[in-house]
């Protein structure tokens, strides 16, 4: 990215939207005929009008070439859109295409904009998707935390909108979207659907609750990712407050729904492993006060035995030597 670039950045941006900001310019070839943020601010404006196809839009850009003696026109406007829709509905484009989505060989999910306008895309990438009709219950016990302490499950943070809540490696990983300025940017005017913003925001609100011994675990793994030079997460995640009983209902999430049920599902059918998860394992209580009363019986038993042998066998020697 060029120095006038970095000299024109607004104080404004959200230091971790920044972050993948700059990683998604530097990831484009045509970063070097970007010279400054109004060029991308007017490029998002022109994509963002109702009317825009992708075709107006390549347009639009080859016109900006029309001075400029360039190889790779075609390929450099392909780059320009497909940085445009990845700063707009935080998604990458491109890739292997499956049906409509493209499928990256890291597994991540990508858009695929042949034709029609972004608004037109984001209806038909982000449905509504409650066919799941399985009962589950959202009790407290269910968050990111507990997830992984209890559960097993891993959780990896993602800057792809469309892989939240995605279960991986065989329901061994959940990745969850953590932009909550973003999501929270998009509230008032956005491309996006207003629902889903506010139902993602609730799925973090569920699983990152506010006050409930979430700050610790969450600061851990935000060193952990500072360790490894990874996007930092947005510090607001673990601050979207903390749903009530009502809230907490499944019919209450229509585009995360299918995905909540499937990850509840993966959190009731997981066992402990070890001691560790067997004491942290609260989600039923009268096992785990049984389990916990008969290890401690056991445990009594054994000590006493173990007492009563190490006494008897005290008896016996003090007996043979008062003997001789």
């Amino acid at each position: 990215m060029s120095r006038a670039f970095v000299l024109d950045h607004p104080a404004f941006v959200p230091s971790d939207y920044f972050s993948y900001y700059e990683k998604a310019l530097e990831s484009c070839r045509s970063n070097s005929l970007i010279s400054s943020h109004r060029d991308i601010i007017n490029l998002l404006a022109k994509a963002q009008q109702k009317d825009t196809t992708r075709s107006s839009l390549e347009e639009y850009l080859q016109k900006q070439f029309q001075s400029k003696q360039t190889e790779e026109a075609d390929e450099i406007v392909e780059d320009k859109i497909d940085l445009a829709l990845r700063l707009l509905l935080m998604v990458p484009t491109g890739g292997y295409s499956t049906a409509n989505r493209y499928i990256t060989l890291s597994g991540g999910t990508k858009l695929n904009w042949k034709d029609g306008t972004v608004h037109e895309l984001v209806k038909r990438e982000f449905p509504v998707q409650n066919s799941m009709k399985e009962p589950v219950k959202l009790e407290r016990i269910f968050n990111a935390r507990n997830l992984e302490r209890i559960a097993g499950v891993e959780v990896r943070w993602t800057s792809n909108l469309a892989d939240h809540l995605r279960m991986r490696d065989d329901d061994k990983a959940v990745e969850i979207f953590h932009y909550t300025t973003f999501l929270k940017l998009q509230q008032d005017e956005s491309i996006l659907p207003s629902l889903l913003v506010d139902e993602t925001l609730r799925t973090l609100a569920l699983l990152l609750p506010e006050h409930d011994n979430i700050e610790k675990w969450f600061s851990s793994h935000e060193t952990k990712l500072q360790k490894r030079r990874k996007l930092p997460l947005d510090p607001l995640a673990h601050e979207c407050g903390q749903l009530k009983v009502e809230e907490r209902q499944i019919d209450k999430f229509q585009y995360w729904h299918d995905r909540l049920v499937i990850l509840k599902q993966v959190f009731d059918e997981a066992e402990p492993r070890n001691i560790k998860q067997w004491w942290r394992d609260r989600r039923r209580r009268v096992q785990w006060y049984t389990f916990w009363v008969a290890a401690m019986v056991l445990a009594l038993t054994v000590f006493f035995g173990t007492v009563q042998s190490v006494e008897g066998a005290m008896q016996v020697w003090l007996a043979m030597k008062d003997s001789k």
